[in-house]
């Protein structure tokens, strides 16, 4: 028991922390808000999501970590996760954590960018250490997005 609420060992991740929070509204299919137990939260604060492969996905938006909202919850970091029931031999697989409409938005951001600092170079101008960093920040986010779709296409 957990909370005052009876856990059963079948329960999925999100039919275990969802009966734990308070003002509990789903947004859409899969996606939840509600207050944040790790802080005196009166309207909601805490975003819940389940993710693809059965795992809880938490935001507190004014701060608090995974770590104290399940801790309030009475909780580990591990029940946010499905239990593992694979062979020894399947591939490891990496959880979705992008939606489409967020990897297009975020390849729009960094396109942009990459846009803007080949602009800067063609005009004569240099990149500042910042300018550099951001560069290759966004190249590392491209290629995840690639890497992420390149998975979602052989699931």
């Amino acid at each position: 028991m957990i909370g005052g609420v009876l856990i059963q060992s079948n329960q999925s991740p999100i039919d275990l922390i969802l009966p734990l929070l308070r003002k509990v509204r789903q947004r859409q299919i899969g996606q939840w808000s509600a207050c944040c137990p790790a802080h005196s939260d009166r309207s909601p604060s805490l975003s819940v999501r389940e993710a693809s492969d059965g795992a809880v996905l938490i935001r507190c938006f004014v701060g608090c970590s995974a770590n104290e909202v399940t801790a309030a919850l009475g909780l580990e970091l591990s029940d946010l996760f499905p239990p593992r029931q694979r062979s020894k031999t399947a591939p490891k697989r990496t959880p979705r954590l992008l939606s489409p409409d967020q990897a297009f938005e975020l390849l729009d951001k960094e396109s942009m960018l990459t846009l803007m600092t080949a602009s800067k170079i063609i005009k004569g101008g240099s990149l500042s250490k910042k300018d550099y960093s951001d560069l290759l920040i966004a190249v590392g986010r491209i290629q995840h997005i690639r890497a992420e779709t390149k998975w979602n296409n052989h699931d």
